[in-house]
């Protein structure tokens, strides 16, 4: 997008906003005209709706790619199955509720012409039942392409349907083969398994190559190759560096720390100009920058965007890369648009207005989450409000190299499928995180690369309280107290929740892992299964975590034992470890200052151990495949399983203990005495046993092929 004169209304809201957004990529979605996008997989009785409240559910809607403020843009319906009476909804963001199985045909209306959609709507189905999950690719034989689904289900068989994008060439033949000859320009072709429900759709891209008059095959939902095996590091921006001192240069000062325990990924809570900047009482959860001001300024307090990007650079000369917090489901009451829109006499009140949701406009009632003061959601239905908020994705991509969305449940799935095509095709190596709480599945396949593994998280909570040694009192000695009994009930001027409100909040986070039996370690690992019985798909790559800016200390909670227990887990188990800061160093309130200079030497030893073993150890790593085993314990504290590496063959065996003081384990294989993280003998030589504090790893002296 290109900023000057010739686009008035992009200059409006800039000089409102304060921002100066100027791009040197030029990003585009899709092919850069208004077509909607990928084609639509839904369930009859759900549908394509965006209703007020319904907190903590995703959401989705129908959308022009590309908006024009000044566009015009109308939806009807073109075709649909026998005895179908549903019809989009009668606004330029339209919603669909299809009320008939089948297939129906959308078409959109915009200012460069009709673009079509389709809508696969599939019967309705019990919400328990397992989700399938598929992998589509393809192979070239002689002259043609054959499709080849991998498509499973936890307890059934499911079929398979193909379904070639709206935007380019049919190509695909009744067979299920393509003429190699046919792809002369790049056809996208869309997998679905469908068993009692259908699964989150996997695509490939077909490339025609000039140089050998054959196809290339692309799979476009693959995160970045660097994704993968990569350790996050999340730091509360404004808690992190020196207090005296707090500043992005000061943040920069402190990178040999990471940089020396191995750290991949640099993720910064918000530090936009933000009503919760520098001075935010506890009470109203600290400065912790989740509204919004200002999407184009930095917190002047930490320093200009010059200082920002110079600390960008220090993390690259060190390897890291950085992750921007983006926070677009709502901005700050004192954001200068939510105030225009409030205020009758401002000359922008009626163009405002239509920026947020409202329960009740007149009372100056507006739509929240949880009701969450001071943070207005805004309205994805107005065409002007997606060009504003891509413009700031935009800014940010250049910038930064992946994004963190919070509250990504807020905002509807088709803004997120336009973000995920929009930012990756101008750089294949850009990152998407999603916060979505309970995580849905449906947030992959070409919405977000990770996911926040919720379900594991909620897990190792619970394990923590029937295992853990409550510390809890010496949180009271920080300063810092749990949410939901920091905040007043009767405080109007903050945007945290009341009581009632945060323990729904926190209710629905423990249920996560309300269906698992977590009465013994074994836990772990159904939750880790339990990802494929929802469906994720095959790509998704997900964030395992202790404890996070919005969780309480787990060292606090439950432990030093439990919680080096737990952060074992995230460093073994497939997926991405993540350590929020001080979690290392013996930080105990959620969002206290980094102690440096205060440091637990020991428990941050035990954490070196652990990013060198993941690091280096193959079999720890995520390519690495997860097995079961046969063990024995006296408690059910312990938890033991392996992993193997196929590329080299290597195998090692994980055994973690949740409870107080050391425990034994009897493994029915034949293991290294020498554990792998501490290089120390931990089998006992009268009974063969494997002696177990924390956390063991065993190379394995059987692989079973």
């Amino acid at each position: 997008m290109n900023w000057n004169s010739d686009h008035e209304h992009c200059d409006r809201r800039t000089a409102t906003d304060g921002g100066t957004p100027n791009h040197e990529t030029e990003f585009e979605s899709g092919d850069g005209s208004h077509h909607p996008g990928p084609p639509r997989f839904v369930t009859v009785g759900d549908g394509i709706v965006n209703p007020n409240g319904r907190e903590m559910e995703t959401r989705d809607d129908l959308a022009p790619w590309n908006p024009d403020a000044d566009g015009a843009y109308e939806w009807h319906l073109v075709d649909s199955p026998e005895g179908a009476t549903a019809e989009p909804t009668d606004e330029p963001v339209a919603e669909f509720e299809p009320d008939v199985p089948g297939v129906y045909t959308l078409a959109l209306e915009a200012p460069d012409g009709t673009h079509r959609l389709s809508v696969r709507a599939f019967p309705e189905a019990d919400d328990d039942a397992p989700r399938p999950r598929i992998e589509l690719d393809a192979v070239l034989e002689d002259d043609r392409i054959v499709l080849s689904p991998t498509a499973t289900c936890v307890g059934d068989e499911p079929s398979v349907e193909f379904y070639v994008d709206d935007r380019d060439a049919d190509v695909l033949e009744p067979d299920g083969t393509i003429p190699i000859d046919a792809v002369d320009e790049p056809v996208r072709i869309y997998a679905v398994a469908v068993a009692e429900r259908h699964s989150v759709p996997d695509a490939i891209e077909l490339v025609p190559d000039e140089e050998t008059g054959s196809v290339r095959v692309e799979h476009p939902f693959e995160p970045p190759a660097w994704v993968a095996d990569s350790i996050v590091y999340e730091i509360f921006t404004r808690r992190f560096p020196d207090q005296n001192e707090p500043t992005f240069a000061t943040i920069a000062d402190r990178l040999d720390h990471l940089e020396r325990l191995g750290v991949d990924v640099l993720w910064l809570t918000p530090f936009l100009e933000a009503e919760s900047g520098f001075g935010t009482p506890m009470a109203a959860g600290g400065p912790h920058g989740y509204n919004t001001r200002d999407y184009f300024t930095v917190d002047a307090d930490l320093g200009t965007m010059a200082d920002f990007e110079a600390l960008v650079d220090a993390c690259h000369e060190r390897g890291i890369r950085v992750v921007f917090d983006l926070v677009i489901n709502h901005t700050a009451d004192t954001h200068p648009f939510y105030e225009a829109a409030v205020d009758d006499s401002h000359p922008e009140h009626e163009r405002y207005r239509d920026w947020y949701r409202w329960e009740a406009f007149e009372a100056r009632d507006p739509d929240t989450y949880f009701g969450w003061d001071g943070i207005p959601n805004l309205d994805y239905g107005n065409p002007e409000v997606r060009e504003y908020l891509l413009s700031v994705v935009d800014f940010w991509a250049e910038r930064v190299d992946g994004i963190r969305a919070d509250v990504a449940w807020g905002v509807p799935l088709t803004f997120w499928t336009e973000v995920h095509d929009r930012v990756t095709s101008a750089d294949g190596e850009f990152f998407l995180l999603d916060e979505t709480l309970p995580s849905d599945v449906e947030m992959g396949g070409g919405r977000f690369h990770m996911h926040h593994d919720d379900v594991l998280h909620d897990t190792l909570e619970r394990l923590g309280e029937r295992f853990g040694s409550a510390e809890s009192t010496a949180a009271a000695t920080t300063g810092e107290t749990d949410v939901a009994d920091a905040v007043p009930v009767d405080d109007e001027a903050t945007d945290t929740p009341d009581d009632d409100e945060e323990d729904a909040v926190a209710d629905e986070f423990v249920d996560r892992a309300a269906h698992l039996d977590t009465s013994t370690a074994e836990a772990v690992l159904d939750a880790l299964e339990d990802r494929d019985r929802r469906g994720s798909h095959p790509d998704s790559e997900w964030l395992l975590y202790v404890e996070n800016h919005d969780t309480d200390r787990y060292l606090s909670e439950y432990g030093r034992e439990a919680q080096r227990a737990a952060a074992a887990a995230t460093f073994t188990l497939p997926g991405s470890p993540m350590c929020y800061y001080g979690q290392e160093t013996g930080v105990r309130g959620r969002r206290e200052p980094m102690n440096w200079g205060a440091f637990d030497e020991s428990l941050l030893a035990y954490y070196e151990r652990l990013f060198e073993s993941r690091r280096e150890e193959p079999a720890l790593q995520t390519d690495a495949s997860l097995e079961r085993i046969a063990y024995e314990s006296e408690t059910d504290a312990m938890v033991a399983f392996a992993r193997f590496a196929p590329e080299g063959g290597r195998r090692v065996v994980v055994a973690i203990h949740f409870g107080e003081g050391s425990a034994t384990v009897a493994l029915e294989e034949s293991v290294s005495e020498t554990d792998l993280l501490t290089g120390e003998l931990v089998v006992d030589s009268t009974t063969g046993d494997v002696v177990v504090d924390s956390v063991v790893v065993l190379e394995s002296e059987s692989v079973d092929d």
